[in-house]
């Protein structure tokens, strides 16, 4: 018995090895992708492509595993590249971490830890002067916790499809803007910028962290789906085997009877 639970835990670790491994290397490699500009038409528009793996790594992999996977692969690219290596690029890998962190809180429900974390992150964002000053450039973060506070107290339970892709949807929002506000934050103490490179980009943001946000959540949502489909299908055909079984053993149970019974009139 011991003996088994030891072999299911080798096995176990090594899933989780090779899961962490592959994350790594995925986003590793999405490191590299060029950014997409003007992809929605507006022109300054910026999306970087390995932000929604750091929402990913979370919602697949967990806060802890999630934020290793994401800030090894990150790193790895960080250091491999070894150009403009400054406090700001250095720090990178935490700003995904952190995307990491909050999807994985969340999808392991630990949501007032996550709310918690987007919280203190918006208010520290007050803590610096420039932050002062641009107060409303966190705007869609605070209208981002909102819907999410309105869904977890009044919608969380609902079972139909289209609310998990919702509770997605919000997940990997707020995982991905919890990178763009750190990213922020550290940008307003590590450097001297003017109020109005904020400002400008205040209506801009909003629209690329949805399209990050709505990648990130139509492929979790697909892999739900599917998994749940797979079970269902795993379900069926298992209770098909019970029921097979079961009508083998009835119909064995009525011929021994049959015998018997002849056997009482001879």
């Amino acid at each position: 018995m011991i003996i088994d639970i030891y072999n299911q835990l080798i096995k176990k670790r090594k899933l989780t090895a090779l899961y962490v491994l592959s994350a790594i290397v995925l986003t590793y490699f999405a490191s590299w992708f060029p950014d997409f500009e003007n992809l929605i038409g507006i022109e300054g528009a910026r999306i970087s492509s390995v932000v929604s793996f750091g929402a990913l790594n979370g919602m697949i992999l967990g806060p802890l595993w999630g934020t290793i996977a994401s800030f090894a692969g990150v790193m790895g690219h960080t250091l491999i590249r070894g150009q403009n290596l400054d406090t700001f690029h250095l720090l990178t890998p935490f700003f995904v971490s952190m995307a990491s962190a909050v999807a994985g809180l969340l999808i392991t429900k630990k949501e007032k830890a996550a709310m918690g974390v987007f919280g203190v992150l918006i208010l520290l964002w007050y803590a610096t002067p420039l932050g002062r000053t641009v107060y409303y450039y966190p705007w869609f973060h605070v209208v981002t916790l909102g819907a999410f506070l309105v869904f977890y107290y009044r919608l969380r339970e609902r079972k139909e499809n289209i609310f998990k892709f919702i509770f997605l949807l919000l997940a990997a929002l707020m995982a991905i803007l919890s990178d763009h506000l750190v990213g922020s934050i550290s940008a307003a103490i590590l450097f001297d910028l003017p109020p109005q490179m904020f400002a400008s980009v205040i209506m801009i943001y909003p629209i690329e962290r949805i399209t990050l946000a709505l990648a990130a959540a139509s492929i979790i949502y697909m892999l739900v789906i599917s998994l749940q489909n797979t079970l269902m299908e795993s379900e069926t055909y298992h209770e098909q085997i019970r029921e097979s079984k079961s009508k083998d053993v009835l119909n064995y149970v009525d011929e021994v009877k049959d015998m018997l019974e002849k056997d009482n009139r001879k």
